[in-house]
């Protein structure tokens, strides 16, 4: 009698050291596809805010490179007759939009008062037209090194990475991508998966673009690349 019961009692240990062994391996395998699952997303978010950053830095440059276009201009016809300065109609356009708006940022002002004021000048004076051409020209050197600086700082995947000056609704376009390899935790049967997980970012609309007749190809990245 003695004997069953210590065989029973032996059984049951083994089928509690079994039941723990199963649900310790269910949970690993299910711990490892909500990791997989998270690193997924995380990735993706972190594509997303490399090409916005990058879309961002680009749009600065942009508006600072017109900015110095307006005041060449400016500078240009100092000795004209009775000249039409362009800066002080963007500072008018400025406090008028940061009166209308003043939840918008210092950038956001100064973006939007430059291409309201340019939309309209820009048809009128043909020399300006020129200086803000030629600062796009240099806002076109300049970009491509500061995108790919900032993508590499976030460790996206500059291969395949590409930028364009200017999409179809005038905005400043970044493509990068971010690799993604899944961790098997061990896990023989568990399939091992690797791929690049593309992400694009956009500026916001330049919208003086289209009075300059701009037009410029997407470009692929490369370290250290440039146009």
């Amino acid at each position: 009698m003695r004997q069953a019961i210590m065989h029973v009692r032996n059984e049951r240990g083994n089928v509690t050291i079994l039941v723990l062994t199963i649900f310790f391996f269910l949970l690993l395998v299910i711990f490892s596809v909500l990791f997989n699952i998270s690193t997924i997303f995380v990735d993706k978010e972190v594509a997303a805010n490399s090409a916005q950053q990058a879309s961002l830095a680009a749009t600065d440059i942009i508006y600072d490179e017109a900015e110095e276009a307006i005041h060449t201009y400016d500078r240009s016809i100092k000795s004209w007759t009775d000249p039409i300065f362009i800066w002080p109609l963007v500072e008018e356009q400025m406090k008028s939009i940061q009166a209308s708006h003043p939840d918008w940022s210092s950038s956001e002002v100064r973006f939007e008062a430059i291409d309201r004021v340019l939309l309209s000048a820009i048809p009128t004076y043909p020399t300006l037209e020129m200086y803000v051409v030629i600062g796009l020209h240099q806002a076109s050197s300049q970009i491509p090194g500061v995108v790919t600086d900032i993508l590499a700082s976030n460790k996206s995947t500059l291969s395949g990475s590409s930028l364009k000056l200017f999409n179809g609704e005038d905005r400043i376009e970044v493509r990068t991508s971010v690799r993604y390899e899944s961790k098997t935790f061990g896990l023989d049967f568990m399939p091992e998966h690797a791929e690049q997980i593309y992400q694009t970012g956009e500026s916001r609309k330049i919208g003086f673009i289209q009075v300059t007749g701009w037009e410029q190809l997407p470009q692929t990245l490369t370290e250290g690349s440039s146009w």
